[in-house]
């Protein structure tokens, strides 16, 4: 763990974990100090990938005078598909929730396939074998599956409309086929990135990007969470939806450069959360 006050307004703790879209080294790019003692409570951003338990980190981060930017109870909110979809469903495909994996019958009450499947917080690294279902026959050999993959396993199931998405240049063999999607990052309200999901190939642009970043912005106020992520996408039919939310803090660069994502979020600081 790395402890770091970047330009005297904001703490935060990270890790390497060895993914490039979202290690960072502050100390390249910023006046960074690393305090031994730390007085009061202060503003903190947990950068240390996927957190098992955010309860014990939160309370840990506050024996040692850090407040961690998201609430237990704003950090399942944002993680949370059971929790942010109520908020925003008319944006989002339409997406039924089960505690264990619904039947085939149970899937057909409420959906045509093909259907969209994934956890309740994640898809198993945008498998398309297991995300895609094309028919009750495939949607029996995901079910088996599912109950062994160690991403999905401890998730609850959430079945989703399948919406076809505009596809841009290149492909990844055995993931989800690319689309013109974007990542946002928000914080407190204020877009402070925004990129490419897709970053690792050939750059894609949508004209009309704004009247995607309008939806997310319509996500990030209704949510309400200090630091999230708005993924959004654009239709075949040309319509932008929101894909979903997560937790800023656990969630990739993706597209958005990193320099100038905590420049904007440090632009931002004062007046929020006075250190």
């Amino acid at each position: 763990m790395n402890l770091a006050c970047i330009e005297s307004q904001l703490f935060v703790v990270s890790k390497i974990i060895g993914v490039s879209v979202y290690d960072f080294d502050f100390n390249l790019h910023f006046n960074v100090q690393h305090p031994i003692h730390i007085d009061g409570e202060n503003l903190c951003v947990l950068r240390v990938g996927s957190i098992s338990n955010y309860l014990n980190e939160y309370s840990k981060m506050l024996g040692m005078g850090l407040r961690l930017v998201n609430s237990p109870e704003e950090y399942l909110l944002a993680s949370e598909l059971e929790f942010w979809y109520p908020l925003i469903k008319e944006l989002t495909p339409r997406t039924q929730l089960y505690d264990e994996l619904p039947t085939v019958e149970e899937v057909e009450a409420n959906f045509s396939w093909p259907v969209f499947i994934k956890g309740s917080r994640q898809t198993s690294k945008h498998n398309i074998d297991l995300s895609v279902v094309q028919n009750a026959d495939q949607y029996q050999k995901v079910i088996q599956e599912y109950k062994s993959n160690p991403i999905l396993q401890w998730q609850k199931a959430a079945i989703r409309e399948f919406v076809n998405l505009q596809p841009v240049d290149g492909e990844i063999q055995g993931k989800i086929k690319p689309s013109m999607e974007y990542r946002s990052f928000w914080w407190f309200g204020k877009c402070v990135g925004c990129g490419c999901y897709w970053s690792h190939l050939k750059p894609y642009h949508a004209t009309d990007l704004d009247a995607g970043l309008k939806i997310a912005q319509a996500v990030a106020l209704r949510v309400k969470v200090p630091f999230l992520v708005v993924d959004f996408a654009k239709t075949v039919d040309d319509t932008w939806i929101v894909i979903e939310c997560n937790d800023g803090q656990e969630s990739g660069n993706a597209g958005v450069s990193p320099i100038l994502l905590w420049r904007n979020i440090l632009e931002h600081i004062n007046g929020i959360f006075p250190l």
